[in-house]
């Protein structure tokens, strides 16, 4: 029996479509995975949002200008500033897409308000928030005479108070929610301004004694929230992550072509070797075993390498389960055993090669129901599994991908554990129905 196992891990390692299947395969797949995914997965910080400022000497001189300049001088900016010397400027600049608003400070004597400019300038604070502001300066299509931007402005009535233009909705070069987005960002930052400022100018009014003490200033002013972090998964959730296991569970199944072409080489009419094997004195039990040890031996190591590579390229953190996760490759491995030697076993005059085509349709077919070939057959393999989700159990591509997925977001090793007993089961039916073929076939011309 070792001899025989020595003799197929040697065979099956010196084979060019075992490696390239079981090893190559997984890990040239993954890695164009990873040039898909990467950017989607990317936590890059938010592009900074470009705004025009009218830099005209009430600019300058306005506290405003110093928050804007602080937000776009961060490590981080929220702000990209793009200063122009006129208000028509900024309004061109707006009407070809350049930015998403331009902020201006009127100077003393120039003030424009709610009641000199009409119904088409908006007060900036208002009891209904930036939200409501914001839906109603949309709607303000002919602001300052212009009939592609809209206004908002503040009614403080105090110099050096900012205005911001923005452009109606569905206006820009960028899609509609990039700009409700950018949008949401300038009047926020324009709205807190007012706000805050109305704060200290209403805490001067009634408590002016208040104001030399900044710890007040700095508790009147600022937003503490206390928050606690609370994972109800094992690991931070990853809608990618899915698409590895379920080519984990492909490449498993991939490892099944091992099986099949060892175990069809035991038959006596796969070639001379096997003829002069079934002569020999050793029963066809003490050949079938150590030939379904050495695949899982071999298809183990593959799949173990390929593993390593997912982990290693695409960043999953399995939070120290990974030895879970070679015990749940171990067991993926017996049950691509079990189907292989089923197929190799299979009474009948088909060849190595029909066996081998059998194998791979088998497992394509299997991977779309698991939603390996993208977003749409993903959806096909959650709808599937809730229409019938004992679909998730019977189809060993998709066992092995749940496998894997209930290590990597349950704290709890129940899910992990039935999983891993099914494939246990699965294997040793298969195994023990492979055997019953390979003792009850007769040949009788060698």
């Amino acid at each position: 029996m070792w001899t025989t196992f020595k003799a197929t891990v040697r065979t099956l390692l010196l084979t060019p479509s075992a490696v390239v299947w079981t090893l190559i395969f997984p890990i040239v797949l993954a890695t164009v995975f990873n040039f898909m995914f990467e950017p989607m997965r990317s936590t890059g910080s938010v592009e900074a949002v470009d705004v025009a400022v009218v830099a005209e000497d009430a600019w300058e001189d306005s506290p405003f200008s110093q928050v804007v300049d602080t937000l776009s001088e961060a490590d981080e900016p929220l702000l990209a500033v793009h200063p122009v010397a006129t208000e028509q400027e900024a309004r061109e600049l707006i009407a070809e897409g350049s930015v998403a608003g331009a902020y201006i400070v009127d100077a003393a004597g120039n003030e424009r308000n709610a009641e000199q400019s009409g119904s088409d300038e908006l007060d900036a604070v208002d009891a209904a928030g930036p939200a409501d502001a914001a839906g109603a300066a949309s709607g303000s299509g002919t602001a300052a005479g212009s009939s592609d931007v809209s206004t908002v402005t503040s009614s403080a009535g105090s110099t050096g108070a900012p205005r911001i233009i923005l452009a109606p909705a569905g206006s820009g070069t960028g899609s509609d929610a990039s700009y409700d987005v950018n949008r949401a960002i300038l009047e926020s930052v324009v709205t807190s301004y007012l706000q805050s400022e109305a704060l200290i100018e209403e805490l001067a009014t009634h408590d002016p004694v208040a104001l030399s003490d900044p710890t007040t200033i700095e508790n009147a002013l600022g937003l503490s929230v206390s928050v606690r972090e609370v994972s109800l998964t094992h690991a931070q959730p990853d809608s990618m992550v899915r698409f590895y296991y379920a080519l984990l569970g492909m490449a498993s199944i991939f490892a099944a072509q091992l099986a099949g072409e060892s175990v069809w080489h035991l038959q006596p009419t796969s070639s001379a070797a096997g003829a002069r094997r079934a002569v020999s004195g050793t029963s066809r039990m003490r050949l079938l075993i150590p030939t379904i040890g050495a695949c899982w031996a071999v298809s183990t190591t593959f799949l173990a390498i390929a593993f390593g590579y997912i982990c290693l390229t695409a960043h999953i953190d399995f939070s120290g389960r990974e030895g879970l996760c070679l015990v749940g490759i171990a067991a993926s491995s017996l049950l691509s055993c079990g189907i292989g030697a089923l197929v190799g076993a299979l009474p009948g005059r088909m060849g190595s090669d029909s066996r081998r085509g059998i194998l791979t349709a088998l497992t394509c077919l299997l991977s779309l129901f698991a939603g390996l070939y993208g977003e749409p057959t993903m959806e096909l393999a959650d709808t599937v599994a809730h229409v019938f989700p004992a679909a998730t159990w019977l189809n060993p591509v998709c066992l092995i991908r749940d496998l894997f997925y209930t290590v990597y977001y349950y704290d709890t090793l129940v899910p992990f554990s039935l999983r891993l007993a099914a494939c246990a089961g699965i294997a040793a039916v298969l195994l023990a129905v492979s055997a019953a073929c390979m003792r009850r076939s007769a040949h009788e011309h060698l």
